[in-house]
């Protein structure tokens, strides 16, 4: 499974394509897939952040916590992936809703990216709410513009955007009378 895109988001943070054509023909929204770095390796679970199952790539965004982590962190442009399985998990039923919001931050933002973009095909008006700690641990920004009818950015210590917690954002968005009839919600209750 030989890695042909890797780039550093944030620190200890890394985008992968991989070339995995019988997963990435199968894949759909709200699924996973289990990688292992080495023969050696333990195995983890990874988000299915994109895919294509025409050119036979998926996507995975890799934090790189542990032993088994860093040694696919390490593994470069060229190199293979020992072994992925999946896709696993059941699959996020999209349709059209109306208005949507789906609510992120930090490595929850692989998740969060391929909800806005199933809900947006839908014909929904997607509000993204996008967090992190600092501005430059924020992933996916581009990304997530590109795809959303809103983007609120959320950092906090304030180094972008609104300082807070996404959480705020959401509460202050009802406050104000706006209504969703769908929430996606990525991260600590």
């Amino acid at each position: 499974f030989k890695i042909l895109r890797k780039e550093q988001l944030a620190p200890g943070i890394k985008r992968m394509v991989v070339l995995v054509p019988l997963v990435a023909k199968k894949a759909k929204v709200g699924q996973f897939v289990i990688f292992r770095a080495d023969e050696y390796g333990e195995r983890f679970p990874l988000t299915l952040v994109d895919w294509d199952g025409e050119k036979g790539t998926i996507t995975v965004i890799v934090q790189e916590v542990g032993v088994s982590t860093r040694k696919l962190g390490m593994l470069e442009v060229g190199d293979s992936v020992s072994d992925v399985f999946g896709p696993l998990g059941n699959p996020s039923k999209m349709r059209k809703y109306g208005n949507a919001v789906v609510i992120g931050g930090g490595v929850g933002t692989s998740l969060m990216y391929p909800q806005v973009s199933a809900l947006k095909k839908a014909g929904n008006h997607v509000v993204s709410i996008l967090g992190a700690r600092t501005a430059e641990l924020l992933l996916l920004e581009k990304e997530l513009a590109e795809l959303s009818d809103e983007l609120y950015i959320t950092t906090d210590d304030g180094s972008k955007g609104i300082k807070g917690f996404t959480s705020d954002v959401l509460k202050n968005l009802l406050n104000e009378g706006r209504h969703f009839d769908f929430v996606f919600a990525v991260g600590p209750v």
